[in-house]
């Protein structure tokens, strides 16, 4: 149903300049229309004044047409509204970035001796070595009568089987528990629920009411869903679950341009400071975390100017976005249902440009797609570009030297995923693991050649195998996503004795869980029935016989498992999940109980 903006009853466009608003909302209803998205908004602010605001599509539990005040999950754009929060408190010398979380949470604990070293600085950049998400608790989809935030499901059952994925401080990897740690303590530090600390010291004195999470505002606003779903409530506040007006989002973003005095500015800036931390070459990836934002925005597809930000957002029914720039004084937010194939950051990046023109603030990109430069910035391209050209294809006859095909060659693993690489002539051929014995080619890390230095696919794509410590970290992308060790560690005799069992669990997220095999490296190969984690590689930890850890240090999240035994029988936990030991099951799928 094709909404009309005159319609009192329906509200599709506002802002300050309704030639952009009117724009967007074609813009916005035409990719709707095209994809199948049921709702979308977009909206930008410039100069602390909502410029413009748009909407399409419907509301999706049913058929009424979507308005540009209905809130939307923005996901883990949620992680800025707590990165403000805890830079108020640490402006106001209530905390600060570098010292431990256990001074705020003192009773806080995990199953790695090194979690003292963790501070809130490293939950800000990801590089505290948590894993990743308590799927369950976290991303449980049923709203409470009563708000809550971490402590009410981070309890000691689940934190006190944590295990670090890294050393605290050397390598920055994506993560949620961190992030709703801090809002914890937040909690700790104010005395009040962080949710109603965060609505009445920062969202209402800037003007946004319609902030929060689980059942706030609904009695006000309406929440879009997907087509024929129900509304989701997350519970990760800190990491993941606020909802919030699109506009709104884009005026909170605006707060990092002009704090109007709530948050000091210099703290805020602060947050707009790559500082990731890696031990790897060349692992950009975890080098550009800022302090809450993914990364600087450095595609130069729109001229945004030094220090602009970008943090993207996505739960089970949306996806959102959040662009600031302060040097065009510019915040950008879109948000829209999943139920439509759209990457919707060029359509925020077109929204931008357009904005930025009738602002006047448009300075046109170079030939080379980035912003005009001045001397010494040209200077650093030519450099970097006579790089990328050393870097490239290379002699198709370039010889791979013996110690390269070593470093290259072997099986790797990440987080959910076993490869296995090998040097063909001068090309690296690459598979991964599908169980039961079976490989196949995993095309899209095929085709590397030598070209002297490394395999690479033209110019920017490189793939890199570096050793720290002697292990082999795989880095593709400027992101490390799998590696192999130099040993592991005996599996012990209690998993051989369990290879073959699987274990189930009424309402677990990875529904069946086998032990299909451990194979010549000691690794053991559980098998589930979860798309993101089909095959979880882990090592038996030596010191805890039933207890096993991560692999990588490189890939975001994590899943550890470890035996139970009670009255009602064998268990296999997983945080606060738990799959009870069912039967056994042959590769081919037979069951013998």
């Amino acid at each position: 149903m094709k909404s009309n903006p005159t319609d009192p009853k329906t509200v599709q466009w506002k802002g300050t300049n309704r030639e952009l608003a009117v724009w967007m909302q074609e813009k916005l209803e035409a990719a709707a229309r095209e994809s199948g998205t049921c709702a979308v908004c977009a909206a930008v602010c410039a100069d602390g004044r909502l410029l413009a605001a748009a909407c399409a599509g419907s509301r999706g539990f049913d058929e009424s047409t979507a308005e540009v005040d209905d809130l939307y999950n923005i996901g883990s754009v949620s992680k800025i509204y707590v990165t403000a929060a805890v830079m108020k408190l640490a402006g106001e010398g209530k905390l600060a970035l570098d010292n431990p979380v256990v001074m705020y949470l003192p009773n806080w604990r995990l199953a790695d001796e090194r979690y003292p070293q963790i501070t809130l600085r490293m939950l800000l950049n990801h590089s505290s070595g948590i894993p990743g998400t308590n799927l369950r608790d976290k991303l449980d989809m049923d709203y409470r009568d009563r708000l809550f935030t971490g402590k009410y499901r981070n309890t000691p059952e689940y934190w006190g089987r944590v295990k670090l994925r890294a050393k605290p401080g050397s390598f920055s990897s994506y993560g949620n528990d961190g992030f709703d740690l801090l809002a914890e303590v937040v909690e700790a530090v104010t005395g009040e629920p962080y949710i109603e600390w965060l609505r009445e010291k920062i969202a209402k004195p800037a003007g946004l009411y319609s902030v929060g999470a689980g059942r706030w505002a609904l009695e006000e606003r309406i929440k879009v869903s997907c087509k024929g779903r129900k509304p989701e409530f997350y519970n990760c506040f800190g990491a993941g679950a606020i909802h919030t007006t699109v506009p709104e989002c884009a005026m909170f973003g605006y707060l990092f341009v002009d704090a109007q005095n709530l948050i000091g500015q210099a703290y805020l800036d602060e947050t707009r400071r790559p500082q990731g931390k890696s031990f790897l070459e060349g692992a950009d990836d975890a080098l550009n975390y800022c302090l809450g934002w993914d990364s600087l925005y450095t595609r130069g597809k729109i001229p945004l100017g030094e220090g602009a930000v970008i943090k993207d957002g996505g739960t089970e029914q949306f996806n959102s976005l959040l662009l600031v720039s302060p040097a065009k004084g510019l915040s950008l937010a879109i948000s829209a249902t999943s139920d439509g194939d759209v990457w919707w950051l060029e359509l925020l990046e077109e929204i931008g440009g357009n904005a930025l023109k009738l602002l006047g603030r448009y300075e046109q990109p170079d030939s080379a797609g980035g912003e005009q430069r001045n001397g010494k910035q040209e200077e650093k391209a030519l450099l970097c570009r006579k790089k990328r050209t050393d870097a490239g294809v290379g002699d198709a006859d370039t010889e791979v030297p013996a110690d390269i095909v070593s470093r290259y060659s072997g099986t790797a693993y990440g987080s959910s995923r076993i490869y296995r690489f090998a040097v063909c002539g001068n090309l690296l051929c690459a598979e991964c693991y599908e169980g039961s014995g079976s490989w196949k080619r995993e095309e899209e890390l095929c085709g590397y050649r030598w070209n002297g230095s490394c395999f690479a696919k033209g110019e920017n794509d490189r793939f890199l195998a570096q050793e720290h410590e002697g292990n082999v970290y795989y880095t593709r992308w400027g992101m490390a996503f799998c590696q192999k060790n130099r040993s592991y560690p005996s599996p012990g005799n209690v998993w051989p004795s369990l290879i073959g069992t699987y274990f189930a669990a009424g309402e677990g997220l990875l529904g069946k869980v086998c032990l299909s095999e451990i194979n010549e490296d000691n690794v053991l190969i559980f098998t589930t029935e979860h798309e993101d984690y089909p095959i979880v590689p882990l090592v038996c930890d030596p010191q805890r016989e039933k207890e096993t850890c991560l692999i990588s240090q490189t890939d975001r999240d994590g899943i550890v498992f470890s035996l139970e035994e009670d009255e009602d029988g064998t268990w296999l936990r997983m945080g606060t999940d738990r799959y009870k030991k069912a039967g056994n099951i042959f590769f081919q799928g037979e069951n013998r109980d």
